[in-house]
């Protein structure tokens, strides 16, 4: 069987040759592109608010699975004090007492994700 890090070297396309060209960054979850050496090709201040967009809505996600283990399910399980479960919709779930330590949360990871947003564009623009 091969080590990780065997298949992590033989899954690798050398960072040479041609290239791929983006309007929007994909990035795989430690951060880097999942694009072959990527070079943004349309106007730098709209890829970095695309981006910026695009990571504070990852980061605020993140948040909530941390926090609050919320997925993008339709809907959830809440305990009953009975020690059984109730499936109810999303917008059912009653309001959570602590939103506003959530809320300040969010935006704390969404002002990051922004401010990494920006460098990751502008690590990518050729030229």
């Amino acid at each position: 069987m091969a080590e990780a890090s065997q298949v992590e070297k033989a899954n690798k396309v050398p960072y040479q040759g041609d290239h791929d060209r983006v309007a929007m960054l994909s990035l795989n979850a430690d951060g880097t592109a999942d694009q072959h050496n990527p070079e943004v090709i349309i106007d730098q201040d709209a890829a970095v608010e695309a981006a910026q967009v695009q990571f504070a809505q990852q980061a605020v996600s993140a948040v909530d699975v941390e926090k609050r283990g919320v997925s993008s399910a339709d809907s959830v399980l809440v305990g009953q004090e009975d020690g059984s479960t109730k499936e109810i919709g999303v917008g059912d779930v009653p309001q959570d007492p602590s939103i506003e330590e959530l809320k300040k949360a969010h935006d704390q990871a969404a002002k990051s994700a922004e401010s990494a947003a920006k460098s990751a564009v502008s690590s990518f623009v050729k030229g």
